[in-house]
């Protein structure tokens, strides 16, 4: 907490612009992400998303609101959200949100994958998407996860390390800074401050993994 994956996930985003240092894409400068041609492409799936006072469809739909409803069911199954969908007295009609029906926390993570889904972008922006949820939630959701991000560029921002065995790359932070980048197996094997972070969660990433 506090070592700053947030604010590299804001300037990957194009949220923010860095206030120092510099962004290069092949070898050319660049002055923040917030190009047309990135934006298109980048889907941003918060820790906490934030549910409207509308159906659960139109929630669905926030970031593609011209998607039609073969595209939405598909995004529910894709999300995991068929059962809600079928307990709700009024389906994908129901009134959620504020004021609307309650629902819990992996329900609204599930939602907001659902959003991150539908449009077929090629990039997922991940802000530590987990970090609130039991961890019997935690490891339901990533079991829906982990295979919708088969051919896509995936930022996940968590200080959960048991994601780490099934990341192509691992960028360390500590204290604002990149402190170290590799595979799960080559960082634990260089006994640094990956090494460390895993030492303190024993359990949630064992060496065999």
């Amino acid at each position: 907490s506090g070592s700053g994956k947030s604010t590299l996930t804001d300037v990957l985003g194009g949220f923010v612009e860095p206030s120092s240092g510099q962004i290069t894409l092949n070898g050319q400068p660049l002055v923040h992400l917030q190009m047309k041609e990135w934006q298109k492409e980048v889907v941003y799936m918060p820790q906490h998303p934030y549910l409207f006072h509308m159906t659960l469809r139109e929630n669905i739909r926030f970031y593609e609101p011209n998607a039609t409803d073969e595209e939405v069911e598909r995004a529910v199954h894709e999300a995991g959200l068929t059962q809600l969908v079928t307990q709700l007295p009024n389906g994908l009609d129901e009134v959620i949100g504020e004021q609307g029906r309650g629902l819990s926390g992996g329900q609204a993570q599930r939602i907001a994958l659902a959003r991150t889904v539908l449009g077929q972008r090629s990039i997922m922006l991940l802000d530590e998407p987990t970090a609130h949820l039991d961890i019997e939630t935690e490891y339901e959701l990533k079991k829906t996860m982990l295979p919708l991000f088969e051919h896509k560029l995936v930022f996940l921002a968590t200080h959960r390390l048991h994601w780490m065995p099934d990341m192509d790359e691992i960028i360390v932070m500590d204290q604002g800074t990149v402190a170290e980048m590799g595979t799960h197996e080559s960082l634990m094997q260089r006994k640094g401050v990956y090494y460390q972070l895993a030492q303190e969660q024993m359990g949630a990433v064992t060496h065999d993994q």
